[in-house]
């Protein structure tokens, strides 16, 4: 393949990084904080890195990126160890990624493929769906859901997980137990990082 400038090289380096830690391909907007780029020069770099075919990109949604470097012979990810990189909130929202040293291995192909995020559950607001605190929520990065949907939530620099309502321009936060209050917040401060794909509880 053709080689890569020193810029592309940093950029790649980071991407490749995050997938094998078990973490979703790096947004632009997190490639662009973390180099100090704008949203284009961050895109200009991925656009170069799929060219000279160190990226492949998989839809249309930007930043739906893999590595071919990190594919099996069947074309999927391989298995590999995922880090616990934040702890999500199933109650009250609290700060984003509030990371930890813990680890566990899982094939990215027991939850649908994708790119899949762990993170440990704190709190019982979506124990009517037998989602316990201490568990694992195993997200697939999307910015789409449908109706019933699970979804990890960012509210500006929170995170929670529930279920999602629309009415007019109010995001209403759908917990599951009944002892939880529904939390109403304006819909243009909310983003869906992703939605419930499993759990892993333990024992």
């Amino acid at each position: 393949m053709e080689a890569l400038t020193d810029i592309q090289q940093a950029v790649y380096d980071y991407t490749r990084d995050a997938l094998q830690q078990g973490q979703p391909f790096p947004s632009l907007r997190e490639i662009a904080q973390h180099f100090g780029f704008q949203h284009t020069t961050a895109r200009f770099h991925l656009k170069a890195l799929e060219k000279k075919g160190y990226v492949q990109q998989r839809s249309q949604r930007v930043s739906d990126y893999l590595l071919p470097e990190l594919l099996s012979d069947q074309g999927e990810m391989q298995a590999g160890s995922f880090n616990l990189v934040a702890r999500i909130p199933a109650g009250t929202p609290s700060p984003v990624f509030d990371e930890t040293p813990q680890a566990f291995s899982v094939t990215h192909d027991f939850f649908g493929g994708g790119d899949i995020l762990g993170l440990t559950v704190v709190g019982d607001s979506m124990s009517g769906d037998s989602i316990a605190d201490g568990d694992i929520a195993m997200i697939k990065r999307q910015q789409e859901s449908n109706k019933g949907d699970i979804l990890a939530l960012r509210i500006e620099d929170e995170i929670t997980l529930k279920r999602l309502q629309i009415k007019s321009d109010k995001a209403h936060l759908l917990p599951s137990n009944p002892e939880h209050p529904v939390r109403v917040v304006p819909a243009a401060s909310l983003e869906i990082l992703g939605k419930l794909v499993g759990i892993i509880r333990k024992v």
